[in-house]
C-alpha cells in the first residue's frame, strides 16, 4: 500500500506570521509507523511579493502538497486504499502594513484544493477557504512584541479557527523565545549562520474524500483530519547568501486522525498513538523593504 511521493513545484505564500520571510522552499516532513501507520507530507512553493515597500508588503502565492499514509492496522474496518494519497494545491494572497511605529497588522485568505482525487472531477467539497487577521505591538523600550488575532487554516486538522495569541522577546544577542499559540519556541543564536530552537507547535491534515468510502458496510462520504501537536528541537543553519536548511526532529504529545462527515462528527477514529517526528526544509528567501519590527 506505499504510495510513490509526488513533489511538484507551483507558488506559495507563507505568512502567516510577520517574522516569515518570501521565497521558494521545499519541505518534507515524516511521522514513523505508530500502530496505525506512517505518514508523510511533501511540500513545495514560492512566496512572491508584488507590492514591497518600508510601510506594507503585498505577497501572493500557492502551495502543492502530497500526503501519503501507509496503514499498517489490520482491523481497521474498511479498505484503506482510497485514502493512502492526497494532493492539495493552493493560491493564498498576504498583506502587511506598519499602522504606526509600533503597530503592524497582518493578513492573509487562501484557497485550497485538497482532497484524494478518486474521482477526476474537482466538487465544490475539495475546495477549502483559509484566512489569517493578527495584530502585532512592538515594544521597543522591552525588545519585546505582542501578537494576537485568529486564524482558520486546514493544516491544523480542525474545522474551526484557532487563536492567534503570542508574547515574542530577545533576551540578549544570543537568546530570543516566543510563547503563544498555536506556536511557541525558544532560540539559540550560535553565530550568525547557526542556530538552535526549541518548539512545541499545531500541526495536522485535511483533505476530502470525494467519492464514497465503505465503512462498516456503509458508504459514507466526508474529510479525513489529521491534528498533531508536536515538541522538538530544529537546527538551522544559513548559507550563500539567502538559502536555509532546516532539520528537525521531535515527538507528538497529541496524536488524531478520524474520516469526519461534512457536519464535522466522527465517522471513524484511527485511534493513533503518539510518534517520532522528522522534518527537513530547504529555502531561498527573498529581500523584504517592508520593516516590520520583530524581536525574535
Amino acid at each position: 500500500m506505499k504510495k510513490i511521493l509526488i513533489l511538484l513545484v507551483l507558488v506559495r505564500a507563507n505568512l502567516s506570521y510577520a517574522q516569515e520571510t518570501d521565497g521558494i522552499y521545499v519541505d518534507y516532513e515524516r511521522f514513523p509507523s505508530s500502530d496505525v501507520g506512517s505518514v508523510d507530507k511533501v511540500a513545495a512553493g514560492i512566496a512572491i511579493p508584488l507590492l514591497n515597500t518600508n510601510k506594507e508588503k503585498l505577497t501572493v502565492g500557492g502551495k502543492v502538497q502530497n500526503v501519503s499514509f501507509n496503514f499498517v492496522d489490520k482491523n481497521v474496518p474498511f479498505e484503506t486504499d482510497e485514502i493512502e494519497g492526497f494532493n492539495s494545491f493552493s493560491l493564498k494572497f498576504a498583506y502587511q502594513r506598519n499602522l504606526s511605529s509600533n503597530w503592524a497588522i497582518n493578513l492573509m485568505g487562501e484557497s485550497q484544493i485538497s482532497s484524494n482525487f478518486d474521482q477526476t472531477e474537482i466538487n465544490s467539497n475539495d475546495i477549502f477557504f483559509n484566512a489569517l487577521v493578527t495584530l502585532d505591538k512592538y515594544s521597543e523600550e522591552n525588545n519585546s512584541l505582542w501578537t494576537f488575532g485568529a486564524e482558520y487554516d486546514i493544516k491544523y486538522g480542525l474545522y474551526h479557527p484557532v487563536p492567534v495569541v503570542a508574547y515574542t522577546k530577545r533576551i540578549s544577542e544570543a537568546w530570543a523565545y516566543k510563547i503563544g499559540i498555536p506556536d511557541s519556541r525558544v532560540k539559540w543564536t550560535l553565530t550568525e549562520h547557526h542556530d538552535f530552537e526549541g518548539f512545541a507547535t499545531l500541526t495536522g491534515f485535511t483533505g476530502n474524500i470525494n467519492d464514497d468510502i465503505d465503512i462498516y458496510k456503509e458508504d459514507y462520504m466526508g474529510t479525513l483530519r489529521q491534528t498533531s501537536f508536536l515538541i522538538g528541537l530544529a537546527y538551522n543553519i544559513a548559507f550563500w547568501k539567502n538559502f536555509k536548511a532546516t532539520l528537525k526532529g521531535g515527538h507528538t504529545v497529541y496524536n488524531r486522525m478520524q474520516v469526519q462527515d461534512y457536519s464535522n462528527d466522527e465517522i471513524y477514529d484511527f485511534d493513533m498513538s503518539n510518534s517520532f517526528y522528522l522534518n527537513f526544509g530547504l529555502k531561498y528567501a527573498f529581500g523584504s523593504k517592508t520593516k516590520i519590527k520583530s524581536p525574535y
